[in-house]
């Protein structure tokens, strides 16, 4: 069944031709409560003790800004990680931990950070604000594919992310997001709990993702 309330904003032949793409919404957006909720459970059920920024700046400066920078352009194609929620830090850097992601340098990495680091890391991180992209002239278009993919469903009304661990999307660098769209579209990584390709993406273009990573790395 079509979800009513976007299907009503597109006229009669653009509902026939998004039809699929509706039902993976529309399915998308109702197993979200489900996998927030179990999200949640894991997040809680692993431990997420109090972490120490100061801490936390301090193992950064050591181990993390070597790569995941927010002013070298040379590492444009890794993560911004300021501004993730902790509970997205930290589901990354289990992911890690448990090869389900397998970046030999972060599989390393998360084998040798203790809970208590990884937590005063994620504390660090979390207040920080990523540094805000100028306006792109993919911002416009992507801004409707996002709101025509719902993406704010799961990664909260702001795209900041949310405490049920899914990433923060607003401010991530463009080259990085459209790499990793891309992997999600072809099924080389996973887009939560989504299927491997996710059908989600499976009809959008090389421009659209690019589009669409533009509007992201425009907000904050």
């Amino acid at each position: 069944m079509e979800d009513a309330s976007l299907s009503a904003l597109l006229p009669v032949q653009s509902r026939r031709s998004c039809r699929p793409e509706l039902r993976v919404i529309s399915g998308r957006a109702r197993g979200a409560v489900a996998a927030v909720a179990l999200s949640g459970s894991l997040l809680v059920a692993h431990g997420t003790a109090t972490g120490d920024a100061a801490t936390g700046e301090r193992l950064a400066a050591a181990r993390c800004v070597s790569c995941h920078s927010s002013t070298e352009t040379i590492h444009s194609t890794l993560p911004l990680l300021e501004g993730q929620p902790k509970a997205a830090f930290i589901a990354q850097w289990r992911a890690f931990r448990e090869r389900k992601r397998t970046a030999p340098v972060m599989v390393s990495l998360a084998e040798e950070l203790s809970e208590q680091d990884v937590n005063d890391l994620a504390e660090y991180y979390a207040a920080l604000l990523p540094p805000r992209a100028p306006e792109s002239s993919g911002s416009d278009t992507g801004r409707a594919l996002a709101d025509r993919l719902r993406c704010t469903d799961c990664h909260g009304p702001a795209l900041q992310g949310t405490n049920a661990g899914a990433a923060r999307l607003a401010g991530q660098k463009a080259r990085y997001t459209v790499w990793s769209l891309q992997l999600m579209r072809g099924g080389t990584r996973s887009h939560g709990t989504a299927a491997k390709p996710d059908p989600l993406f499976a009809n959008l273009s090389n421009a659209e993702i690019e589009s669409l990573a533009a509007h992201f790395a425009s907000l904050r």
